[in-house]
Order: C-alpha cells, then structure tokens, then sequence
C-alpha cells in the first residue's frame, strides 16, 4: 500500500515559533523606527505597536518586547489596555467582550500510530506518554499564568478558550465532514495540529476558511493564503521560499564554476550542469524554478525528476531510475528539494551506480537535520553542501528560555514539542490585533510587526521578509550555509543527541535573506570558519544573554502558579 506519511519531526522547532513573533534577535534597544520597519504594513486601530504608550508600560522592556523566561523575549509591546474598557464585545463570530473560541484539531488514534513526524507529548513528573489534550491544558496554564502576571500578550479584555477535536479520519471527505462539524461550534480560529505530524488537513482547511473561520495549517501555500485571505495561515515554515532563495544561491554563488565537489574527477573538471529532484504538489511551484535561475544567473537545467510527496515509497523504489537519468543527463550537481526518507534511498542508488555528483541541499523538508543526514550513503554525503534551514547547536547551559519551562520546570507539566508554537500563535493574534478582533485585523496586525533575526533565522509575516510576495509563514524565508562533515562526533543542530557526522556552518551560522546570498562560491569544505556548535549567547544581538524573569510563584520554583 503507498505511503502518506509526511516527516515533519522539527516543525515545533522552527515553524510558528519562538512561542510568538518574538525573535531573540530583535534589537536590545527600541525606537519607533524599529517598530515601523522596512515592510510593516498599517497597524489595527488601536493597536499601538510602538506608541509611547506602549513603550512606557512596566511590562516592556528596553528592546520594546515583553517578558516570557527571559526579559524581553515576548512579542512587541502594544498599547495598554484597562480593565473593563469597551472591546467591541462580539465582533466576529467565537468572540465576545471576554472569550475567544479556539478549537484545535488533533490526530486520531490511528493517524497517531502512522505518523512519522512528531514525539508525542510527556508527561514530566512520570516520564509517561501523554494525551496531546493535556499538553494544550498545561501550555495553556502558562502562557495565561504569563498573561495575568506579567501582560506578556495584550488580550484585550478577552480570554481565548481551547476546544479540542479529534480528527474522524484523514482522507477528503472525513476533513470536509470535520469542517462541518468544526464550523457549527462558530469558533474564530481552527489550528490544524495534524500539520506538524501527518502533513495537515488541506480539505479541512480550505473548507473552515471558506466559511470565514481563521484557520492554521501545514498546507497553507503562499499563494493558498492569498486566495483566501485573511483566513488562512502557514501552521509550518514556508516551503515556496526554498525556490526563489536556492534559485538565488545557485545563481549568484555556483553557476559558471567547476564542480569541484563532486566525488569524480571527471565531474570535478566541467562547468556545473544542475539537475533537480523535486515535489510533484500543488504547493511545490516548480515551473517557476527555471525562470528564476535565469534571473540569477544559471544555466537550463540538465534534467529534474519529480516524485510524489505523498507516496515517498514509491519515490524510494524508483530512486534507481531518477539517478539513471540525472547521470545520463550529464549532471555534475543535483539540487534536492526533498525530505529525508526521499534523499536517503537516491543516494544508495547513485552508490550504485557509480555516480558521485555534488549534492546541492535547499533545507528543504528539514533535509538537512544531522539526525537525517547521518542516515544517508556517507560515502555520497562528503559531497553535499548548500543551504541549511537550521543552524549550528547552541548549548544553553541551564538557561531557561522557553516559557513552559520557566513555568512549569522539568518535573512537572505536560511538556509537547509542537504545542507551545500552537498556543502562541493564537495568543500572538489576538496580541496584535488589537481590540477589535476580526480575521482582518489579525492579518493586519500580523503584518504591521516587524521581522526578527537571529542565529535561529528571520521571523516575521507580510512583506518584512523579503521575498516576493506577502508571507502567510513564520520562517523559512533565510538560510545558513553548510557542508557536510562525516567524521567529526558532536551534537545535533536543533536537538540534543550526540553522533557521527555534522553540518559545518559557515561564518558562524550567518544567515542569508533572498537579496543577500553570496555573489561568489562560498569556501565549503574548508574547516577554518566553519563551526556546528556556537555560544548560547550569539542567540543575542549583543552578544548577552538577558536576564531571566523570576517566578517564584510558579511550579518550577515550587508555587502553585496563581498571579
């Protein structure tokens, strides 16, 4: 039977993330140029993103954001809200003058035994397994307990209330008949977490959306979000970008080279001849791939493959013919947009056959996570580089960084991976919509933060980002630059567990937007620079770790958690 998995294992990394549009790279000092930076869109009335209003409330701090674990590491500040001052009471449907119904849509049982994609959630105090509903319980707790102490979020009067739904299955007609059932609990927002550990829900999706209710999920394409605007939303990094910024790359830094790379002499004296491996999806614009590398710089493809994203064992049983016909192409490089259990059997397959291109990677699929690529044909991998969704391991040494940490501590709370990114994207919308809570102003308020930077990469919605089009996404839109190193044992980017085989990042991990990739071949290859594990302290803009905010009255440090 084909497969329909989609590995998606370090989407609560990277994807809504951050807990909210925080960045710990946001600049440790504000003025209201920050605040209304290159790309911010008009703020929502009231709203009030770098007012003076909002920058002289206790709660914000000198970077212009709010607390969350550590100072100045929640969201931009927003103006003040007094209680009991008029909010527009209902103003959409699963709103009120204090509530907001969220509902979230979970696995079922099955599709939770099937998934590849996520760890499920732990209990801390038993090292158990745990109901996804309790994560959301606990996670809850905190950002709320983070809400009433410390006005992390602006609400605006209003409480968001969680529901959850259980998916009835996960073919077409069982999301449209959840859509149904979901619409008729007139909630304001719906966040698919089927996206982060079976690929999403896209005929729920598109259905709630339709029927003008906010909706988060993985299939939520660029162009997607635009046609339903402003009801749809990215619940994982955006996977369109990988194509203008790899175009750009391999344009502007390899095109006109020798593939000096590649693991066969003969290959290593030709002018680069590009093949790629890509998806066959709807969410995949390959025809607007070619056009690209020519406005960048690079020659016609020698060849591409494509294979279909839901059926990956099909994909792995007809590697042997992709290579066939990339080596016959007389590719000397093969630009991969594809996920690791696609990556893996093609380069056995190239084994082989003989065949020993370069190995371009785009950080597509999360391709790039050291766990993955020490699964790959090592022989093959001596011979891959490129661009890095991720970055270099940074060892916090005991600091507390994430909110559910600072509260709950590591023995106690239902800890998920995945469900902190949930949670902070509804408190983030309602954050920066301001009072009047609609679908639109949750787009506009969206729109009008400015992007964030940091080793962890560039965050930010709507035109910020730059790329060429309003970004619907969190991340995605930057890459590191790295090379494999099989030999060298340390520590997994983007996760504790130690092993053979690395990425070396180049310049510390320096991140690359769309119009700055490298106008010459970067030094791959080259052990001097190059690191894969960097300083706590470069998450900063200044180099400092801020300080952590105190919560005594929290689980961690033996409270009871009440403000």
């Amino acid at each position: 039977m084909a497969s329909r998995r989609v590995t998606r294992p370090l989407a609560g990394l990277v994807t809504i993330g951050l807990v909210a549009l925080l960045g710990p790279g946001a600049a440790w000092s504000v003025d209201a140029a920050q605040v209304t930076g290159k790309g911010t869109g008009p703020q929502p009335k009231g709203q009030g993103l770098g007012s003076k209003a909002a920058l002289a409330q206790q709660s914000c701090a000198e970077n212009g954001h709010t607390s969350f674990g550590l100072v100045g590491a929640g969201p931009w500040c927003v103006n003040p809200w007094p209680a009991g001052k008029d909010n527009g009471g209902s103003t959409a449907a699963g709103v009120t003058k204090d509530s907001v119904k969220v509902v979230i849509y979970i696995e079922n049982e099955q599709q939770v035994a099937a998934s590849t994609g996520s760890q499920p959630p732990v209990d801390q105090t038993t090292g158990k397994v745990a109901p996804v509903s309790d994560a959301i319980r606990d996670t809850v707790k905190a950002f709320q307990y983070a809400v009433d102490k410390f006005h992390t979020y602006q609400t605006w009067g209003r409480t968001p209330t969680f529901e959850i739904f259980t998916a009835t299955g996960s073919d077409e007609a069982a999301q449209r008949a959840d859509a149904t059932a979901i619409a008729a609990k007139k909630p304001f927002l719906v966040f698919d977490q089927t996206a982060f550990a079976s690929g999403g829900a896209p005929a729920l999706a598109s259905a709630l959306a339709a029927k003008k209710i906010v909706v988060a999920s993985a299939s939520t394409t660029p162009t997607i979000a635009r046609k339903q605007d402003p009801y749809r939303w990215a619940a994982s990094n955006d996977p369109t970008a990988a194509i203008p910024l790899t175009a750009a790359f391999v344009g502007r830094s390899l095109a006109g080279e020798k593939a000096q790379w590649a693991g066969d002499k003969n290959l290593q004296q030709k002018t680069r001849a590009f093949a790629v491996i890509y998806p066959t999806s709807a969410d995949f614009d390959f025809t607007s791939l070619q056009p690209q590398l020519t406005k960048y710089g690079a020659p016609k493809l020698a060849t591409s493959v494509g294979y279909d994203p839901t059926n990956t064992d099909q994909a792995a049983q007809q590697a042997t013919t992709y290579v066939t016909k990339i080596k016959d192409a007389g590719a000397t490089s093969v630009i991969l947009f594809a996920p690791n259990n696609v990556v893996a059997p093609i380069m056995s397959a190239a084994t082989k056959q003989d065949y020993h291109p370069e190995w371009i990677f785009t950080g597509y699929g999360y391709q790039d996570f050291d766990g993955f690529a020490r699964t790959y044909d090592q022989e093959q991998m001596r011979h891959a580089f490129g661009l890095s969704v991720l970055w270099p391991y940074a060892d916090p040494k005991g600091v507390v960084a994430d909110g559910f940490t600072w509260y709950w501590g590591k023995k106690q709370g239902v800890l998920s991976s995945i469900v902190p990114a949930i949670v902070g994207f509804v408190y983030g919308a309602l954050h920066y919509a301001g009072p009047t809570l609609t679908a639109q102003n949750v787009r506009k308020g969206y729109f009008s933060a400015p992007s964030t930077s940091s080793l962890l990469g560039q965050f930010g919605y709507g035109n910020t980002v730059g790329m060429p089009y309003p970004e619907y996404a969190l991340s995605g839109t930057d890459r590191a630059l790295a090379w494999w190193d099989a030999d060298t044992t340390g520590i997994a980017q983007a996760a504790n567990i130690t092993g053979k085989g690395l990425f070396q990042y180049l310049d510390n991990g320096k991140r690359f937007t769309l119009g700055a990739m490298p106008k010459s071949e970067p030094k791959f290859f080259d052990p001097n620079g190059a690191v894969f594990q960097v300083p706590y302290s470069m998450n900063f803009p200044d180099g400092v770790i801020p300080q952590a905010v105190p919560c005594p009255d929290c689980p961690s440090s033996g409270g009871s958690g009440s403000s």
